[in-house]
């Protein structure tokens, strides 16, 4: 099996093919991993710190876990308190950048691989007053005031890279502050309180976090050469070719199944597709073909007229208020700054200061 169908097949969710084969390098990998994160604690290793609160979302896996609109609700919660943000992106392939800029045009967007060089950029540009990291908890260079991570309800552990799709091993999640359970809908009460008991036992005794559980839920439609948007519910009873290039696309399709839509074929291409003019053939003959916002960002304005992007919120099914208390937290030092001229201009009396 070539590396292409390799990758395909692992970020679909299917068994990973060699992972018996690999799995000592996969052990090998996780125990780097770890090592890696000691030189940090220890101070081998340096970290920079932020000048301003910095929040970090991120997962233990690669390939996608909800991550993207997760992301889009911290930064709509925090613009709704009148907080400018910057969101601090790796900018591989650009999408995430893009849709980012077209939902929330008011919000500081620099992609680096290097964040550190990324950040001094956001600081340039604004500066902002919150710090958002994308895709940040490998990343240690950087310090940050609140690590939440996301764990996929449907994958949530494996082996380590190459034998399987994980860039950490469960303890991991010790150094996280929030632990949210993704596509917490589509698997059973009970399948939700293992994964949790087993979250709990890979903190091995840290201080336990709530229990938080979301997912996505489709927002609109909308047509990639007008721009037109018809609601959720135009999808009840849709027949459609699906077409994604994200990092699981079987996802995609249990939302489209839950929304009541048909799905007539599919086509999955790699994450980040760039989706070049051959590949839109495959859209003819289909009465609607639908695709995610994060393909549609490439598409729009090019895609034959059957073409449609779903776009989806992120939606909280248990421990919302955990996730605000923890946006409040983090603003703290914004609003202390905010506050603290006010201090300034007045006496130890209360008499205002000329």
């Amino acid at each position: 099996m070539g590396g292409a169908a390799l990758s395909a097949q692992a970020r679909a969710g299917a068994p990973w093919p060699w992972g018996t084969l690999l799995s000592p390098f996969g052990w090998l990998y996780g125990a780097l991993a770890q090592l890696r994160v000691a030189a940090y604690r220890r101070g081998w290793k340096r970290s920079v710190r932020p000048p301003l609160p910095t929040l970090s979302i991120g997962n233990i896996s690669v390939g996608g876990t909800g991550k993207t609109p997760l992301l889009f609700d911290a930064v709509r919660r925090l613009e709704a308190h009148g907080v400018r943000v910057g969101v601090l992106s790796r900018g591989y392939g650009g999408d995430e950048g893009r849709m980012l800029v077209e939902r929330h045009p008011q919000a500081l967007l620099a992609e680096n691989p290097d964040r550190v060089a990324g950040m001094a950029q956001l600081l340039r540009l604004g500066p902002p007053e919150v710090l958002l990291l994308d895709d940040g908890f490998q990343h240690l260079r950087l310090h940050r005031d609140l690590d939440v991570v996301l764990v996929d309800a449907t994958r949530p552990f494996g082996r380590c890279l190459p034998a399987g799709m994980w860039r950490e091993r469960p303890s991991a999640l010790e150094r996280a502050q929030l632990v949210i359970l993704s596509r917490a809908d589509l698997v059973a009460p009970e399948a939700r309180r293992v994964i949790w008991e087993r979250v709990e036992r890979a903190r091995r005794g840290a201080a336990g976090v709530p229990r938080l559980e979301g997912s996505v839920a489709v927002r609109e439609l909308r047509h990639l050469c007008s721009g037109e948007t018809w609601p959720a519910a135009a999808l009840r009873g849709m027949e459609a070719f699906v077409a994604c290039g994200i990092g699981n696309p079987h996802a995609f399709l249990r939302l489209l199944h839950g929304a009541g839509v048909t799905v007539q074929g599919n086509y999955f291409a790699r994450d980040h597709h760039p989706w070049p003019e051959a590949d839109l053939r495959r859209f003819a003959g289909h009465a609607y073909v639908l695709v995610t916002e994060k393909d549609g960002v490439k598409l729009r304005g090019r895609a034959p007229d059957n073409a449609w992007e779903v776009r989806v919120d992120w939606q909280f099914l248990r421990g919302e208020e955990h996730w605000e208390a923890a946006l409040e937290r983090l603003l703290l030092p914004q609003r202390a700054a905010r506050i603290e001229p006010l201090w300034q201009a007045h006496d130890p009396h209360g008499r205002a200061v000329p």
